[in-house]
């Protein structure tokens, strides 16, 4: 059985679809910096599509479809649910910013398009997409989580190991279904009949919407085993190793890249991307922000649920007992009890060198990787 579906409006949560930019800045100016940043990359990535052609426009849409779709289905399962989204200045429902949708067509597009442009092989074309979307998504992952963009269940386990507040799960979800996307995807790619190339382009197209969560689902669940049964560190190396592996391997046997006059647009974006999540580490201060939005639900202490995995949790947060990146200290009043809508306070910073560092060091790799991979101009 579903818990509310995060599409039900609920209009008993003081929520609303429109949010002054003003307000968003007095209370989480980086997420109002980050939020149309996405939504940037996502209209430029578009116009990068509609001039590249109808491959692109698919691998666009199917982005659009396949995430968002992802999304919902992990918000929505209640042994699952284990995440909250911020208030954004364009929500679609209580839990759904509008920015979400573009975060998944930001960092499954340009992938997928600047490993095109390489000719790898079908398998590798596809390993290296899915680690190159983690690169993509870490920066993000990280300024995300520090900055109140989203908030975590305290005590899910397959959420438990985290690097920088992000858990190690995030980034192998990211490289295995992103894998699975662009190897479905890439049924409708260098189709030698253009007459089958429609046929061809629908199998594929369809089947990264359908079945790129069921793939993802298929590669995490070997490799939780080698940490115990949840997403480790073990099974990160192995699976980033594996992929790069792979891709290293057939080298060799790649064909010209396939490509657009229009790559600079894209190049551009990313460029832009991955600078300015890096600024936003740089410049803005965590403990300013305070984010009222839905989080896991404030109860009383140690009262035990079971997550999808069978593992124990705890069903509610609470003051007393819990490890996550906010406070209540900004707050005159703890939430009440049953509350899943409540305000979280930001905490300073304690190792500020080393997240500034290390977002630095993933803007730069990216910005290397994709800035190389997008320079040249090609003809499809």
């Amino acid at each position: 059985m579903l818990a509310v579906a995060p599409w039900d409006l609920e209009p008993n949560l003081p929520w609303s679809v429109f949010t002054s930019p003003a307000e968003q800045w007095a209370s989480l100016p980086s997420f109002l910096v980050g939020e149309y940043l996405f939504y940037a990359c996502t209209i430029v990535a578009l116009i990068h599509a509609i001039r590249c052609g109808r491959g692109h426009v698919m691998a666009w849409v199917a982005a659009l479809l396949a995430g968002t779709a992802n999304d919902l289905i992990f918000m929505a399962l209640p042994m699952v649910d284990n995440f909250w989204q911020a208030q954004a200045t364009i929500m679609l429902t209580p839990r759904l910013p509008l920015y979400i949708p573009c975060v998944y067509v930001c960092f499954m597009y340009f992938p997928t398009v600047a490993v095109w442009r390489l000719g790898l092989p079908r398998l590798a074309q596809a390993t290296l997409t899915g680690v190159t979307a983690s690169l993509f998504y870490a920066p993000y992952d990280i300024v995300g989580a520090k900055f109140l963009w989203w908030t975590w269940h305290d005590t899910d386990m397959p959420i438990a190991n985290r690097l920088l507040g992000v858990p190690v799960g995030s980034t192998m979800w990211i490289i295995t279904f992103v894998s699975a996307f662009a190897l479905f995807l890439s049924w409708g790619r260098r189709c030698d009949d253009p007459k089958d190339f429609g046929k061809v382009a629908t199998k594929g197209f369809v089947a990264a919407i359908l079945l790129s969560t069921t793939a993802m689902g298929l590669q995490m669940q070997p490799l939780q085993l080698l940490d115990g049964g949840i997403p480790g560190p073990v099974g990160l190396v192995f699976i980033a190793s594996l992929y790069l592996g792979i891709a290293a391997w057939q080298w060799r046997r790649r064909l010209p890249g396939l490509g657009c006059e229009s790559d600079g647009l894209l190049r551009g974006a990313a460029i832009a991307y991955f600078a300015g999540l890096a600024l936003i580490m740089a410049a803005f201060d965590p403990a300013t922000h305070r984010s009222e939005s839905m989080h896991q639900v404030y109860g009383a202490c140690h009262v035990e649920a079971k997550d999808i995995l069978g593992f124990t949790r705890y069903e509610f947060v609470c003051a007393e007992d819990f490890d996550e990146d906010y406070s209540f200290a900004c707050v005159d009043a703890l939430p009440a009890e049953g509350s899943p809508w409540y305000t979280v306070c930001g905490r300073a910073h304690t190792d500020y060198p080393r997240y500034l560092g290390v977002v630095a060091t993933l803007a730069t790799l990216g910005i290397l990787f994709f800035g190389g991979a997008l320079r040249r101009r090609r003809d499809d």
